[in-house]
Formats: structure tokens, C-alpha cells, sequence
């Protein structure tokens, strides 16, 4: 709601639409510059809510990272990303081991949102939220855990389900790429897969005309993640047998038009770090007619395009990807494995096309908070990134 209630001045009080405005002049350049008189009610609105931009901020506690994105709504629908933020802080690690949230893990856990915090206590008017996935999802004293974080915080900490994480990324990506990328693309099922480090979501975004399945209808949230995998004896044997045995609903849609190829749009940190260095790996690779396109938003590639580049990846140690790739030790323990994850999942889905946005979780929970706030769907807004890596939040700093 904004802070100004702006009507018109009464016919009784004539000089009162003149007196304003000559307040405001003075006071303001830009208001001269722009508008000549305050008795028109929308450039009055207006003038206040570029005044008095909202301020955003999401804080997402995964499985893997605990991540903070802020935004600025400089104006009824353009959504600016101002700072994002990364504290290297594995939930998953512990919880999926021992099922609960440890005192020492709840500290350190605290401290580092206290810590993202402090970084937007300079911004006034601040709208925020504080979310929680996979590893939270899993522990058994995740509502102690919430209820103890939200009484020192003083914000609520809100545990997404598999469907709610599913549905606000689905929500999210729609929003993001353009309708060509999506619901417009000339396949007949665009599929969205999310992998994380303690869950994979997958939701049916665009059917086709595919009898059996409506947009939205298959949404599905599996314990597959990337850090679950490095703690699997044969991880490759075992995500094979469980795609099969998670999407077996996924086997009616496919079935309905067998002959069908579909479009996958992949999200999470891993398939970012795939699109970063898919230019460096395959610029010797690529054919005459090669499909790839590199926009700025997003890279999209044939499927055969993905699997060479992956297999190149597979080939090489730990080790080798630091020293060639620049990839920090805590990406290469488990940018293999979600690559594994990304092929099973394309092969499973008969993928023809492939697009990786510059876009994920973190992103759909600011634009789902200033959906909430602004009381407008998410597709009203128009985010605009920043590009280069995150801010390192160190905890203990």
C-alpha cells in the first residue's frame, strides 16, 4: 500500500493543487523536470511511487547454500535485482546423515542469517522473506527450528513443501522467459527440472495437446539432490532406478504421443555452472548447425549439443575441473553428479531442446514476494538481473 493517499483538491480550496506544487518543485527536480501540475491524480501517484521505491529481499535456506536476493521496484512492474548474496552453509550435509537440525548447525544456521541481515539494514521500507527447501523439509525438528529462528529474527521462516517449491518455480520461469521459450516453443511438452542439493522438481509446463495431462497437472518433488548422490555406494545405478520407479505417472504423458520430443528448461546452481562454461568447452565442439543460442537471460541448445559437452565434464577429475574451469572444490564435488542427474532426466523425456535460464529459486521467491505484496501476478513484473557471481557472505566473518 503506498504511503501517500493522493485525491483531487476540492473546488473550495483552489490554491491548495498549486501550493503542493510548488512545494514539490522545490524540492524536488525531478518532479519539475516531469510533471507540471499535481491535480492530475495519476502523475501524482506516480511522482510518489518513484519517490518511494519498495525494496525486496528473499533469503532461501537450501540444502546447499543459504542465498539472499534484493530487488528494488523502481516502478509498478520493473523489478531491478540490486545484490545477491551466498554463505557456503550445507544443511543437507548433517540433516541428511543424522535427520535433524544439530544446536551447533541451528548456530551457525542463525548466524548467517543474521548476517545476510545486516547487509539490508541500510535499506528502509524493506519487504522480506525467509525460506527454507529440502534440508529443512527433512529434519525432523524443523518446526522447533523455524519457531526458535523466527523469535530471534523477528521473521518468519516458511517451510516450503516438494508441491509449493514445485509450483513457485513452475510460477517463477513462466514469468521469466519469454512465452516463445515456453507455452509458444513448436515442441509439443516443455517440461521445467530443478535439481538442488536434496531435491529434484519436475513440473509439466506446457501439455501440448496431450489427452491425459493438463498444464500444471504433473508437478513432482523428489529426494534426489546433488548432495544426496555423493553419499550413494553406485549413485549412477541407483538415480537410473529411481527416475524410473519416481516417474512412473510421467510414462502416460509420454505414451499419449510417443513419437513427440519435448522441450526441458533445467534451473539450480549446477545447470547455471553447465550454461557459464558451455561457451568455453564447445567452442571447438558446436556443428555448422548447431541450434545454440546465447542470449542474455539464458543459453538454449540442442539436447545431442548437451550430452557431448557432459561427457566431456564426466571425463575429468575433480582436480582438473579447478584447474582448468576455475570451479571452486565445493561446485566439482557435485557438478558431476547433477550432470548425471540432467542426463537421465533428458533421456527419460525424449528432450530435442534444451534451455537453461539465468534464473532459479531465489529469483521466483522475490517475485513471489512482490506478488504477495503488491497484490499482482507475477507475470506483471519484468526482473532485471545482475550478472557476475554472488557476494560471499563468510560465516563467522
Amino acid at each position: 500500500m503506498s504511503t501517500f493517499t493522493c485525491c483531487r483538491a476540492p473546488k473550495a480550496v483552489p490554491d491548495l493543487s498549486g501550493n503542493m506544487s510548488n512545494m514539490l518543485k522545490e524540492k524536488c527536480k525531478k518532479w519539475e523536470q516531469k510533471y507540471e501540475t499535481v491535480s492530475d491524480d495519476l502523475n501524482f501517484i506516480t511522482f510518489f511511487q518513484e519517490m518511494s521505491p519498495k525494496i525486496f529481499a528473499a533469503i532461501e535456506i537450501g540444502s546447499n547454500a543459504v542465498r539472499m536476493i534484493v530487488g528494488e521496484l523502481r516502478s509498478s512492474c520493473r523489478l531491478c535485482v540490486l545484490e545477491r548474496w551466498s554463505a557456503h552453509l550445507r544443511l543437507g550435509d548433517s540433516v541428511f546423515e543424522s535427520g535433524e537440525i544439530s544446536e551447533q548447525l541451528f548456530q551457525q544456521l542463525l548466524q548467517t542469517i543474521q548476517g545476510l541481515l545486516s547487509k539490508v539494514h541500510k535499506y528502509s521500507d524493506l519487504k522480506l522473506s525467509i525460506t527454507a527447501t529440502s534440508a529443512m523439509r527433512s529434519a525432523k525438528n524443523n518446526a522447533e527450528t523455524a519457531a526458535r529462528i523466527e523469535s530471534i529474527v523477528g521473521y518468519p521462516l516458511k517451510i516450503l513443501s516438494g508441491t509449493e517449491e514445485c509450483q513457485c518455480l513452475a510460477d517463477g520461469v513462466k514469468s521469466f522467459l519469454p512465452p516463445s521459450m515456453v507455452l509458444d516453443y513448436p515442441l509439443k511438452q516443455t517440461f521445467l527440472a530443478d535439481l538442488g542439493g536434496g531435491s529434484l522438481e519436475i513440473s509439466l509446463l506446457k501439455s501440448g495437446k496431450s489427452p491425459s495431462c493438463k498444464n500444471g497437472d504433473y508437478q513432482y518433488s523428489i529426494d534426489i539432490g546433488s548432495l544426496r548422490l555423493r553419499k550413494m555406494v553406485n549413485p549412477e545405478n541407483e538415480l537410473k532406478s529411481v527416475i524410473t520407479e519416481k516417474l512412473l505417472q510421467l510414462d502416460e504423458v509420454l505414451s499419449a504421443n510417443p513419437q513427440n520430443r519435448t522441450n526441458l528448461i533445467l534451473t539450480g546452481g549446477n545447470a547455471k555452472t553447465f550454461a557459464r562454461l558451455y561457451p568455453q568447452v564447445s567452442a571447438n565442439l558446436r556443428p555448422e548447425n548447431s541450434s545454440t543460442v546465447e542470449a542474455k537471460n539464458w543459453l538454449s541448445m540442442n539436447w545431442t549439443e548437451f550430452e557431448c559437452t557432459e561427457q566431456i565434464f564426466q571425463s575429468q577429475s575433480e582436480d582438473e575441473q579447478i584447474e582448468q574451469w576455475k570451479l571452486r572444490p565445493q561446485q566439482t564435488e557435485v557438478f558431476n553428479s547433477a550432470l548425471a542427474v540432467f542426463r537421465a532426466i533428458g533421456s527419460k523425456l525424449r528432450t530435442e531442446q534444451l534451455c537453461i535460464p539465468f534464473f532459479g529459486l531465489k529469483e521466483s521467491l522475490l517475485l513471489s514476494l512482490v506478488s504477495v505484496v503488491t497484490e499482482k501476478p507475477m507475470e506483471d513484473f519484468t526482473l532485471v538481473l545482475i550478472y557476475g557471481p554472488p557476494k560471499k557472505y563468510k560465516i563467522g566473518a
